[in-house]
């Protein structure tokens, strides 16, 4: 599919440590986090992602997941207006009375979900990831990856309990579809089917497996990128369940404390929800988040660009940390995110880091 998505490292700026002695072609931690003496929209691009052909996202459909295809079925029909009608009919459902009664306390526990049918013990729910189970033991609710993403389309669930267990396994109709969306502008998705009228069945023994008892079952912990048979993947002492940056060791920098300072902002971290991060910046890597939960990728990892709707996990994209002259102490950076584009600058003032967030002002029709 169609993705392009110009996600910047977040970078600093310069360093006088001019040394000739290594002579490898291997970027320092100053040549990934500042840009010298360029203008402040130059920055090494992330190459655009290859776009996969309807054979190549088939293929890739996660191996637990099985498809057969329905001699009969309703065809796939998601044009401008069924979009428009379906995200205006969900959105009203999601706050409605009915919804908030009929989950209250599931919604109390699990906030990081929305919740779509019940069945027995089971809840069938979704975030930005994708669709999970939810299953009641003992009056603890267990979400459980599914590995169904945003190119699969299931039939329309909310408000009605439909059956989605059979003999231990998740089985539901739909279609595997290519879905592109443009990054930060809130438009509708454009949907393209890859394959209609097929039945997708997946064991839930499959599903609960969580190798290494950390909380995440081990799908989940493959499609993020951590460790599955490791509870602690970066080894800080810390389980990923538990961390708030599971991805890396955090650290102590100066620098990294502005990035913390830059990003930290949310209502409280949640278990099953992440900010995801594309920085190639040690410092940025090493962030410690209070507010918010974060998972750190390099530009040179494939995780998770093997999802199709990148938008989701890079919505807010930042250039390289520069300098200018005359502005010794202040570090800008280009940024982009939901609310528009523009240049935040930083300072360290009395011990703290201290930001001025400009946005670019356009003209025309």
């Amino acid at each position: 599919m169609k993705v392009y998505y110009l996600v910047f490292a977040m970078l600093l700026i310069g360093c006088n440590d001019k040394s000739k002695t290594d002579q490898k072609i291997t970027k320092t931690t100053e040549d990934q986090c500042f840009i010298l003496n360029e203008g402040i929209n130059f920055d090494e691009r992330v190459k655009p992602a290859a776009v996969p052909t309807k054979e190549d996202i088939l293929k890739t459909m996660p191996a637990h997941i099985k498809i057969t295809s329905l001699p009969e079925f309703t065809s796939f029909n998601y044009d401008q207006k069924n979009t428009e009608e379906l995200q205006a009919k969900e959105k009203t459902y999601f706050a409605s009375t009915e919804y908030q009664n009929k989950y209250k306390e599931i919604i109390q526990v699990l906030p990081d979900f929305q919740f779509l049918s019940e069945q027995e013990n089971y809840t069938l729910a979704k975030n930005k990831y994708g669709l999970w189970i939810i299953e009641k033991i003992n009056e603890e609710y267990k979400p459980y990856f599914l590995g169904l993403t945003q190119n699969i389309y299931l039939p329309e669930v909310y408000g009605k309990d439909q059956k989605f267990i059979a003999e231990n396994q998740f089985v539901m109709k739909g279609s595997v579809v290519d879905i592109q969306r443009l990054s930060r502008v809130p438009m509708l998705p454009k949907y393209e089917v890859i394959k209609d009228g097929v039945q997708f069945t997946i064991n839930l023994d499959e599903v609960r497996k969580d190798t290494d008892q950390d909380g995440f079952n081990d799908l989940f912990e493959n499609f993020i990128g951590l460790n599955p048979d490791l509870a602690d993947t970066d080894g800080d002492g810390i389980s990923d369940f538990e961390d708030s940056n599971p991805r890396y060791k955090t650290g102590s920098e100066s620098f990294t404390s502005m990035y913390e300072t830059l990003v930290d902002h949310g209502s409280g971290q949640t278990s099953y929800s992440f900010v995801e991060i594309l920085t190639d910046c040690p410092y940025f890597q090493e962030i410690n988040t209070n507010n918010i939960k974060v998972l750190v990728y390099n530009t040179e990892e494939k995780i998770p660009l093997k999802d199709d709707v990148l938008d989701h996990f890079f919505p807010k994209k930042y250039s390289k940390m520069k300098k200018y002259k005359n502005y010794d102490d202040v570090y800008f950076t280009d940024f982009s995110d939901e609310t528009g584009d523009g240049t935040i600058s930083a300072q360290m003032k009395n011990g703290k880091w201290q930001f001025d967030k400009k946005y670019t002002v356009t003209f025309g029709m």
